[in-house]
């Protein structure tokens, strides 16, 4: 099982690297991949602690998976358990994770950087861009904030897909959609948490830079943050079983299903040490630029007391300092993503199998400050 280790990350890179550049797109310098051997350790006794929770919830089931921590110029990563099951083929901090609904910060900043490029306005209208939604009165920032009032594609009636295939596809998210009836759409303005919102940006992406989604976000973020080895699945060009880390429920291999091949808010697969080299990017000017990154981290609305949503992040003060995080869950994987804005630390959690309650964010912000 080692050579598939070392083979699927170099079939990624190369089937990966061969983007198609849309032609009205000046892009930035691809930066250099990832480096962590200027980045200190933590004390002897902060690794204790945060090796021993980890150990412990592996004990006790309700993890498997790789973490990475970090705070000013030290950090610590590791992992525990399997990346598959079946053939008890340990998992690395380098692995590849499905990263759920974490993928929502890269849409978040695709929809940024296109605000930047100027192909809109966040207060455009839907409408303009998917003129054939029979929702006519919503905006951008609608969309990106999660009050739409739009259904969630997971859970309507799915004989509305008039061309069943596969994957399901962006466009046939839309299609979907607008074959459903009132009773299943919600009030506009309000926050209700909805993946049709991001598959419905990532789309509005696709049809005015004339690429495929996948290929804008490894193209204008990835590769500019120097991660080498992320990308979002295509699964009907490299499938699901030939990833090395597989998502499971209770130790039960998930199965490959058509809303995989939605993309926007989903679908990102990512290790925790290249989602740090994403938090170090997105800790300079490099990809976004003020005021427009800011205004991706600004409250849009209420989610619970003392909680909000941005543009693609939740957003929650802790001890008097701003942070901005996703977590997600799909198909086995559940991932954690946890970035303060005042100082620079954070972390990253990634596990592949679904048993137990989800790991406490708030004893895994306690592990940075010990």
């Amino acid at each position: 099982m080692l050579k598939s280790k070392i083979l699927v990350p170099l079939l990624l890179l190369v089937m990966l690297t061969s983007v198609a550049v849309g032609r009205s797109l000046e892009l930035p310098p691809i930066a250099k991949p990832y480096d962590t051997t200027g980045r200190k350790k933590f004390r002897d006794t902060s690794i204790k602690i945060i090796d021993s929770f980890f150990r412990k919830h592996y004990k006790w089931g309700n993890f498997n998976g790789t973490y990475l921590f970090f705070k000013g110029d030290s950090m610590h990563y590791g992992s525990m358990g399997y990346a598959t099951f079946s053939t008890k083929d340990t998992t690395r901090p380098e692995d590849l994770y499905q990263l759920a609904s974490v993928s929502k910060t890269f849409t978040g900043v695709a929809t940024m950087l296109m605000v930047q490029d100027g192909y809109f306005q966040l207060d455009d209208s839907v409408h303009w861009y998917l003129p054939e939604l029979k929702v006519k009165s919503l905006t951008l920032r609608h969309l990106a904030s999660h009050t739409s009032g739009l259904p969630d594609y997971f859970y309507v009636d799915i004989r509305g897909w008039e061309q069943p295939k596969t994957h399901m596809t962006n466009e046939d998210v839309l299609q979907l959609i607008n074959k459903q009836g009132p009773n299943v759409f919600g009030k506009q303005g309000k926050y209700d948490y909805c993946n049709t919102n991001y598959a419905f940006l990532a789309l509005i992406i696709e049809r005015l830079t004339d690429m495929d989604f996948r290929d804008f976000v490894r193209t204008r973020i990835m590769l500019p943050a120097g991660m080498k080895y992320s990308h979002i699945c295509n699964l009907d060009s490299m499938g699901l079983q030939n990833y090395v880390v597989q998502g499971y429920d209770n130790k039960r291999v998930f199965a490959d299903n058509p809303y995989n091949g939605a993309t926007g808010d989903k679908g990102v697969y990512s290790s925790v040490i290249e989602m740090w080299a994403f938090d170090q990017a997105l800790r300079t000017n490099f990809i976004l630029h003020d005021p427009i990154a800011s205004e991706m981290i600004t409250p849009q609305t209420t989610t619970a007391p003392s909680a909000f949503y941005g543009l693609g992040w939740r957003i929650k003060w802790v001890n008097g300092q701003k942070w901005a995080y996703h977590n997600g869950w799909w198909k086995g994987f559940r991932t954690y993503f946890w970035r303060c804005l005042d100082e620079e630390k954070g972390f990253v959690v990634l596990t592949n199998n679904v048993q137990g309650p989800f790991l406490s964010t708030a004893e895994l912000l306690k592990l940075l400050d010990r």
